[in-house]
């Protein structure tokens, strides 16, 4: 049976002679080569979007939390990234001096800080979200719709098992 070929809906069985470990082995194998460069190549995608801006990867990946808000929480933005508050601090230190965001004490709890975008920044933020939809749009142009449809399914399932992975991972101290 060709490895390439999906095996029909109700099989349950591997036809004589088959190695289904060995089978399995290799479809892991060729989707952990297939998530490793996916990953290289929307890191050079997103290189692209960030030359063009004249901003670093950091904080673009900030930026993008501001795509349907105005105001973040200097913590929000810490669980969004995925980041130290050191790090939380140091991107937003940078597009503070840049004129993109200003830090505020928030004024439901005067202990928080929130981060809001500049006027500047709300038009750099525009800008690229309508340069990121742009780029996957022309990406995206030789797919058709339910290719599409069965890449968003694919990726939503590979996303939901991963994070559980991850939290089985956070939950052992790992």
């Amino acid at each position: 049976m060709d490895s390439s070929i999906e095996r029909p809906a109700g099989e349950t069985h591997a036809p004589a002679g088959h190695d289904i470990a060995a089978e399995r082995r290799r479809r892991i194998e060729r989707l952990g080569e297939l998530i490793f460069h996916l990953r290289q190549k929307c890191a050079l995608k997103d290189m692209h979007l960030v030359r063009e801006h004249g901003i670093s990867t950091a904080e673009y990946n900030c930026l993008i939390q501001f795509f349907d808000r105005s105001t973040a929480g200097m913590k929000e933005l810490g669980e969004r990234l995925e980041i130290t508050p050191g790090g939380v601090t140091r991107i937003v230190s940078s597009l503070e001096r840049k004129g993109i965001l200003e830090r505020r004490i928030s004024p439901e709890d005067r202990r928080g800080i929130d981060v809001v975008l500049t006027s500047e920044g709300a038009r750099i933020v525009g800008d690229i979200h309508r340069a990121t939809q742009e780029l996957h749009a022309e990406i995206l142009a030789g797919i058709s719709d339910d290719r599409q449809q069965d890449m968003i399914g694919a990726i939503e399932l590979l996303s939901r098992a991963i994070g559980r992975w991850l939290e089985s991972r956070a939950d052992d101290g790992r």
